[in-house]
């Protein structure tokens, strides 16, 4: 069994894209399966979206462990932040390196708290208010959607475990670059949501705007990686050229791929001796 098991996985890893595709399948056909064909209620497909982006977080950062243990690529450990404070009129910029993980937790943990409230205001209030006891979440519903999402990042998991040592640093980044696309996604479509449920007076606008979007950006997940190729677009102009002593647009364009292209190679060297993990 453990040898079929391999064989599979070393399978599915040959198929470009195989760990993204199953979640997105997971993480945007089990909901609407539920939906549309268990019928199960408007509060319980929203929790369940919010539900779904914990458990994206902790894939993600699975792999982000996994991938700075077995590569030890720089780029874990070159991640910036900047903080700045205003204190009494006096505004201060402080500049300096953290890991990848920590980044990734501080900007998805916050943001995945508060949505989770909005969410809940919704799924236990605004929905039942407006639709009667039905829409509320239900227990069972949530539990079995659950299950099936975990089941589903769990085997896209695996894929990408199976071969993560030869993957670069641009891969894992990418993978963040998603989960916190699905956040900003989360946070827009609650804004959108509102409003529209607002206009149309009707919960199900609000529904109509979250299920959209999500679906949107799960489908473009699928698609396959496509290298950047940094070349600067020829900008039409009245003809007058930049002033004198002034960088032109396709200068600073180039100017900030050349830079982007130093940044990532430097993230691809790999350590001999990492720094201690926090």
């Amino acid at each position: 069994m453990t040898l079929g098991l391999t064989f599979g996985l070393s399978f599915l890893r040959r198929l470009p894209g195989t760990g993204r595709v199953l979640r997105a399948l997971g993480v945007g056909g089990v909901p609407a399966a539920g939906f549309f064909g268990a019928g199960w209620s408007m509060g319980t497909l929203l929790l369940l979206y919010w539900l779904e982006t914990i458990l994206v977080t902790l894939v993600v950062s699975v792999l982000i462990l996994r991938h700075r243990r077995v590569t030890r690529k720089a780029g874990h450990w070159n991640s910036e932040y900047t903080v700045t404070t205003t204190r009494m009129g006096r505004t201060t910029t402080r500049t300096g390196n953290t890991t990848f993980l920590k980044g990734f937790l501080v900007v998805m943990v916050p943001f995945t708290a508060v949505h989770g409230l909005f969410a809940a205001l919704f799924a236990f209030l605004v929905f039942p208010e407006e639709l009667g006891p039905a829409a509320r979440p239900s227990l069972g519903s949530l539990t079995d959607g659950m299950i099936a999402i975990a089941l589903f990042l769990l085997a896209g998991l695996l894929v990408d475990l199976s071969g993560i040592g030869k993957r670069p640093f641009t891969w894992v980044d990418r993978q963040v670059q998603r989960a916190q696309g699905r956040m900003i996604v989360t946070h827009l479509t609650i804004i959108f949501g509102a409003a529209a449920m607002s206009l149309f007076q009707a919960p199900l606008a609000f529904l109509a705007v979250f299920v959209g979007l999500k679906s949107l950006l799960d489908l473009g997940g699928m698609l396959p990686d496509r290298e950047a190729k940094p070349k600067a677009p020829r900008a039409k102009g009245s003809g007058g050229g930049p002033k004198k002593g002034a960088k032109s647009f396709a200068d600073a364009y180039r100017e900030a791929a050349e830079e982007e292209r130093r940044r990532s190679e430097a993230n691809e060297q790999a350590l001999a001796r990492p720094e201690t993990p926090a």
